[in-house]
This record gives structure tokens, sequence and C-alpha cells, in this order.
């Protein structure tokens, strides 16, 4: 988008200045022709900077555009000789979000009204057919390369979505695995020093002397390899602490833009369900940025603060003045209410976009 505002203007710039300059010359400037081509070559410019807002969407976008063109148009038979139609061309280069019917329709309506309004001529006939192939150009240059920015968006959505489900999976293959060791240790090697016990207490009833001591100290030894076989089958069993700063910092090497800047020093979280709802809101936040905000840079911070894991997420995109929950939004809100905690967003627009939550740390009851 910042390239096709500057090649615009640009553009603008030089099919402006020999045009006023002419005028200028001809000492036609101050005539209410010349001032007619004044005020229309500004409200071009007027309107082409807001149309290429990223804001600046739908219904306002069109009546945008489509004022441009009346403007182009109008410069065109105000001045028919000239090369003011290039104009038309960067109309045609602001409709690569529209259908391609829409777009070829919206290009041949330009170029007929250009052709009304060209000399009759056969150099007029020519340039409004040259004109009509360069928008056709434009128009289709653009689609494609919004079409291979909606292709980066999509690409760096599922990177997103699939580094935090491996990050998820193999939490939980750890999970199952430690659980797993914990359940061979204790039917296996719990049962058998289990009966080696019950064994040894049997023999030292029947042994005496010298062999009924060292009968009582394998007893004893059996006891206390039992006993840590029990302590490391309950560790076994706890939950394992989650990274999450690893967790983060690696959604940043899957999408290019927005930069994500993360900050979050040694935060480890042991309850799964949490550790679960923080990436997922993560996951959620950097979708939204890549989507729908336009920015640059993301920061995600977290930390633990009081009692509670607090990620605290903003851009430097658009933002709004209105924010709407849509799918995204409200799924985030009611994972994060069903762990117990809080969400807050925050936006206004060009102030970029603001998220807030917290999620207790406390082990959730069974």
């Amino acid at each position: 988008m910042r390239n096709l505002i500057a090649v615009g203007v640009l553009t603008w710039t030089i099919v402006a200045i020999p045009h006023v300059t002419w005028m200028a010359q001809s000492d036609e400037l101050l005539t209410p022709r010349g001032l007619a081509v004044i005020a229309c070559l500004v409200g071009f410019l007027v309107c082409f900077w807001l149309a290429t807002r990223a804001w600046c969407t739908g219904a306002g976008l069109h009546a945008l555009i489509a004022t441009e063109a009346v403007l182009a148009l109008t410069l065109v038979a105000l001045q028919p000789r000239g090369f003011l139609p290039v104009l038309l061309v960067v109309v045609a280069g602001q409709l690569g979000d529209f259908r391609p019917r829409a777009a070829m329709a919206w290009v041949v309506a330009q170029t007929l009204v250009l052709v009304l309004i060209a000399p009759k001529d056969q150099e007029g006939m020519l340039s409004a057919l040259a004109y009509f192939a360069f928008q056709l150009f434009s128009s289709f240059t653009a689609r494609t390369a919004h079409e291979e920015r909606d292709a980066k968006q999509a690409l760096a959505e599922a990177n997103a979505e699939l580094r935090v489900a491996t990050g998820l999976l193999d939490m939980s293959s750890r999970a199952e695995e430690r659980l797993r060791i914990a359940r061979d240790l204790h039917d296996l090697i719990g049962h058998h020093l289990t009966a080696l016990s019950l064994n040894l207490e049997v023999a030292s009833h029947l042994a005496d002397g010298t062999a009924r001591e060292h009968v009582e100290k394998s007893k004893a030894l059996t006891k206390l390899l039992l006993a840590d076989v029990r302590d490391v089958v309950s560790r076994l069993r706890e939950n394992e602490p989650v990274d999450l700063a690893a967790s983060l910092r690696s959604l940043g090497d899957v999408v290019a833009m927005p930069a994500i800047q993360v900050d979050a020093n040694d935060v480890a979280v042991m309850n799964p369900a949490v550790a679960e709802t923080a990436l997922r809101a993560a996951q959620e936040i950097v979708t939204n940025a890549v989507r729908h905000s336009g920015a640059r840079n993301l920061w995600l911070k977290v930390a633990n603060v009081d009692h509670a894991l607090a990620i605290d997420a903003r851009d430097d995109g658009v933002g709004t003045d209105r924010v709407q929950f849509g799918n995204g939004l409200t799924g985030m809100r009611e994972r994060v209410a069903h762990a117990g905690g809080t969400l807050e967003v925050q936006s206004m627009r060009g102030r970029g976009f603001e998220v807030h939550i917290r999620l207790p740390l406390a082990e959730s009851p069974a």
C-alpha cells in the first residue's frame, strides 16, 4: 500500500506540473478554466490520499475512487490534449480489491466516457485505446498484488495456527509420556518391590543370627527403594511447567508482518489449561494483527502479576473507533472467561489495537 501511495503521488506530480506550467505560460492559470483544472487536480490528490488509507474500506472507498474517476474525466474534458488520462490509470490501479468482472466493467465505463470527450480524430481514438490497455494492465497488476497479499496473510495465519497446535501437541505428548512412565514404574517395579518386601518380612521371622541381621537390612533397603519409586511416580504425575516465552517467540519465526516483539522472560505456567488458553489467545491476537490491523509491529508482553498471568498486546496499526467482536475475538473472550480470567480490548483510529488479558494461575478446582 505504501508503494502504491508513493507511485500514485509521483504520477500525479508528473501529470499536474506540466499542465499547470503550460496554463501559466499561456496566461490561462487564473481563468475560470484554469482554476477549474487546479481544483480538479487538488481534489483528485485529496481523494487518492483518503482512498489509500488503511481504514478506508467498503462504500466509502468506492465513493472516493468514483470521485477520482469523475475528476480525472473532468480534467480531460477541460484539457483534451495532453496526458491527463494517465490519472485514469491511477484510478484503475486502486481496483485490486474489486472482483475481476467489476474491475473490468469499471475500466470499460471510464474508457467509454473518455472516448466521448476525447478529440474525435484518429490521434484521439488511438490515445483512448492505448489508455484502455494501460488501465487493464494497471487493474490486473493491482489484482495480482492483492491476491499475493491475501495469500501471504493466509499463509501467516496458517503457520501461526500450526505453530501453536504443534506446541500444544508437544505439551500433551510429554504429559502422556510422563503418565505412561509413572504407570509403568508403579505397576511393574512398585508391585515387585512390594512383593519383595513381603517376602523379606516372612524371611525375617524364619531366620536368626547373622542371617536375620542381613534380612533386616535388605528389608529396610527395599522399603527405602519403594518409597523412592513412589516419590518419582508422584512427581511424574505432576504437571510439567510450560515455557510460554519460547512458544510465543516461535510465532515470530513464522509471521513476517507484523514483526512480533515478545517480552516474556522466564514465564512458566504449571496449569496446562491456562497455558493452552494463553497460547490460543496469542494466536488470535497475531491472526487479527495480520488480517485486519495493517500494522508493522506487534508487541506481546507476558508476565506473572499478582498470582495471575498477564498478557498485554498492542500494535501500530490503523485501529478503529468502534471495536466489533467477530468470531475470533468472541472465541478468545469465551476461552478466557472459561479459565476464570478477564479480557479488555482498546482501540482508537490511528492509535493501533490493544488487548489485555488476565488469567489466574491457581490450579483449577477438581
